[in-house]
């Protein structure tokens, strides 16, 4: 159902989608496909070479990329860009305790459209209350099951006693757009609804959650879920999520907090969403759910970063969230920028690690 203001928004979105297809089209130099194509031939190097090479990657690559044009060509020429498993091995070493997690791969053969890994907890942990479904980010480029916003979060949650399935799905690149991703994300949601048994709880006690772009894909599956009368999530969680591709003006407050800063332009979010929903249309609430109509909505948890664009949406959408009687918490990182739970060990990280597990485990009345 779309939002009272549509009207009022057809103006501004169409004049920003003609803007960003045209910068998909223009936008792009040379030398980042070039660097693609480069970092495609790095990818047959054995292991012991190669692994290094993609643990500075994974650091660098998008201080690299100053246009969304010139993310894609290099993404494209790539094939995407892997995360290794070095910052990983590093973790167990300073936190063993993770160790006491077992995992196991969910593969579908219905064209490799189910990716996910399931985290369980310890043999030792009291039985779970809660389990997770987790969407990563990566603006719809990048981003996989060994990513930080992946693994890190899915392991220590289940370190903690949640169980959670980290959900991987298609990236939009060479022609692939909405709602190739969110139908990826929806079959996980359905496979853990009905193996919820296998997660230690029941289809009830699940929630959704993703940060980034998959705080979209997990907003749009709740929608999904209340407009077909399919099961609804106990909760979703929604960390500095990626709501609609034309952002809301700032507050004067929030305005003046934001202008000094380095952050995401308008531009290279209208470019990520316009590659995002292809030729669907952007007031479509399941292509941009912070335009949906909020009435039936599971309780949710916003967690918005003080230093990132992206607040211009999540803000005003937690508001509406509440105007509309649905049970929400809304917190503000007052320092922090954009994607906390892709710094493994940070001091942001680790508040929003355990916010998110007091949410799971304690509802909105936990929060306090």
């Amino acid at each position: 159902m779309p939002p009272t203001s549509t009207v009022a928004l057809e103006g501004p979105v169409n004049r920003t989608l003609t803007a960003a297809r045209s910068l998909l089209v223009t936008r792009g130099r040379w030398r980042f496909p070039a660097l693609g194509y480069a970092l495609r031939g790095l990818k047959t190097l054995p292991g012991p070479v190669r692994e290094p090479v993609f643990d500075l990657m994974r650091e660098r690559v998008g201080e690299a990329l100053p246009e969304f044009g010139d993310a894609l060509r290099f993404m494209e020429a790539a094939r995407g860009v892997p995360d290794c498993r070095l910052w990983q091995r590093r973790l167990l070493l300073v936190r063993p305790r993770l160790g006491g997690v077992s995992t196991r791969e969910v593969v579908s053969d219905d064209g490799g459209r189910l990716r996910a890994r399931l985290y369980l907890p310890p043999a030792h942990a009291p039985a779970p209350t809660a389990a997770l479904v987790w969407i990563h980010g990566g603006a719809f480029l990048m981003g996989d099951l060994e990513s930080a916003e992946a693994h890190w979060v899915a392991i220590e949650c289940a370190a903690t006693g949640i169980p959670v399935l980290s959900v991987d799905y298609r990236w939009c690149l060479n022609g692939l757009h909405y709602p190739g991703p969110l139908d990826d994300v929806l079959l996980a949601w359905e496979w853990a609804v009905g193996h919820a048994e296998e997660m230690g709880v029941e289809a009830s006690d699940l929630h959704i959650g993703g940060g980034s772009a998959g705080g979209l894909l997990a907003a749009s599956t709740t929608l999904r879920m209340r407009d077909s009368g399919g099961p609804m999530p106990a909760s979703q969680v929604l960390a500095y999520p990626v709501l609609q591709g034309v952002l809301p003006p700032a507050t004067p407050a929030v305005a003046a907090e934001l202008e000094p800063l380095h952050l995401l332009t308008d531009d290279l979010i209208a470019g990520m969403f316009a590659n995002w929903a292809g030729e669907a249309d952007w007031l479509d609430p399941y292509v941009s759910p912070g335009l949906a109509d909020a009435t039936g909505l599971p309780p949710t948890f916003v967690l918005s970063c003080g230093h990132d664009s992206l607040r211009r949406a999540s803000e005003p959408y937690a508001a509406r969230l509440a105007r509309a009687g649905v049970p929400v918490w809304h917190e503000v990182l007052p320092r922090s920028t954009h994607a906390p739970f892709s710094r493994v060990g940070s001091d942001d990280g680790g508040y929003a690690l355990w916010r998110l597990r007091t949410w799971l485990t304690g509802g909105p009345g936990a929060m306090h």
